[in-house]
């Protein structure tokens, strides 16, 4: 009788690439960006013993723009390419032999500084900016090799410091004497998600005029450039209109706020940026229609140019305190926090805290350890009920103690005599360096 055994079957390993994040954020323009580390790992889950020839990954940055002009004979294919950034690493060389690996998980990480300079992500039908991950494990002869992709999207964040962040917009004309006419915006710089508030303010001057509706539009304009050539072109992202405007019997304007929202699905358009090849900027444009007295239309158009960042500073979690508020943030420890106060070497007030309540007892010190500085204090603190009264000794004094350290004392206070200045020589007095 023919004994037949079940099909072993064996799982192919898990190969693929790791980021600690996936969206790179640039902080400043290309002239302020320090730039940021891309960091990563690959990682190989061999459930059986597995052979290798190699493993490999590559980093490519790369910018394209393509495109058709004419009709038919008379058709012209514009076209260039240009390699950003290009990085490879190896983590198993290639060798006669091919590398054995047991059952486990294997990891190569990674790092990789990008430039501050780099241009962002941009995806258009004429010109894309890319970046991406390609791992690769070779496998030997008749087996199947295993790759892996991942895509990077890198964008910029504008530094708080950026004027355009505070800097309001404002078209003031009158127009062809029916008109005057005056639409400001509270910021140059918006992101999406986000509703651009247009205030409209107009003053009739021509009699019987009448406006019959507000429209605004926000615009992209995207630019392709070859060596001899370029491209520029414009869609619109979102637009509105608004054909129930009153007048203000009291001063006579038509006065009105219009929201316009930016979408907030980031692959229907592209943020600001400037590149070599692939240049994208943004217009809100506006159409103010007006009935004269004779029943004709006339139509006043104006544009401001606004700027569509990914975010804006105060919605990245990252960004550091200003100064004057990260000296107060230190370790919080309940202990080190009640000696430092029962000792007078803070006050609760200084510290930003709330004062602890008067049951927790103070924390005491060992002797050993009175000159400890304040990272260890909360380490080698104890309660006082575990020592007697014959184990403790006071505490020295501390350098800094009963001073405020966040003001700078003047000089006479500084010569005071008694101040706790022993970190550093005594300074002279006046009349000693001054000359004869």
């Amino acid at each position: 009788m023919l004994n037949v055994h079940p099909m072993q079957l064996t799982h192919a390993p898990e190969f693929r690439i790791h980021l600690d994040d996936d969206q790179v954020i640039l902080h400043g323009s290309a002239e302020e960006s320090a730039g940021v580390i891309l960091r990563g790992s690959v990682i190989l889950n061999c459930h059986d013993q597995t052979k290798i020839k190699s493993i490999s990954l590559k980093f490519l940055g790369v910018t394209n723009v393509n495109w058709t002009e004419g009709v038919g004979s008379h058709q012209k294919h514009h076209r260039a390419e240009r390699i950003i950034l290009e990085k490879d690493w190896t983590f198993l060389e290639l060798k006669k032999k091919a590398h054995h690996l047991c059952q486990g998980q294997y990891k190569w990480e990674f790092e990789l500084p990008l430039p501050g300079n780099l241009p962002e992500t941009v995806n258009h039908e004429m010109g894309q900016v890319q970046y991406r991950l390609r791992a690769y494990c070779d496998r030997p002869t008749f087996s199947m090799n295993y790759v892996d992709k991942r895509i990077i999207k890198l964008t910029r964040l504008m530094l708080p410091s950026c004027l355009e962040l505070n800097q309001s917009v404002a078209i003031s004309n009158v127009w062809a004497n029916k008109v005057a006419y005056d639409i400001s915006l509270p910021s140059k710089v918006y992101c999406s998600n986000k509703s651009i508030p247009i205030s409209f303010d107009l003053l009739p001057i021509a009699s019987n005029l009448r406006i019959k509706f507000i429209a605004c539009s926000l615009k992209e304009y995207i630019t392709c450039s070859t060596l001899d050539h370029h491209k520029t072109e414009g869609k619109v992202i979102n637009h509105l209109r608004d054909d129930r405007l009153t007048m203000n019997p009291t001063t006579g304007h038509w006065t009105k706020t219009e929201l316009l929202r930016v979408p907030s699905e980031p692959n229907h358009f592209n943020y600001d940026m400037c590149g070599e090849l692939i240049q994208v900027k943004h217009k809100l444009k506006f159409t103010v229609a007006l009935q004269n007295s004779d029943g004709h239309i006339s139509e006043l158009r104006a544009a401001i140019p606004v700027v569509i960042a990914s975010m804006l500073p105060e919605d990245d979690d990252n960004i550091l305190p200003a100064y004057e508020d990260a000296w107060r943030s230190i370790p919080y420890h309940a202990e080190t926090l009640a000696h430092m106060i029962a000792m007078g070497e803070a006050s609760p007030s200084a510290l930003s805290i709330a004062p602890l309540p008067p049951t927790a007892p103070p924390a005491l010190i060992s002797t050993s350890d009175s000159h400890s500085t304040l990272s260890s204090l909360s380490s080698n603190s104890v309660n006082c009920n575990s020592f007697n009264e014959g184990d403790l000794l006071t505490p020295e004094p501390l350098p800094w103690m009963g001073i405020d350290i966040s003001r700078v004392p003047s000089y006479a206070t500084a010569l005071r005599t008694g101040a706790p200045c022993t970190l550093s020589p005594s300074l002279p007095n006046y009349e000693s360096i001054t000359t004869a």
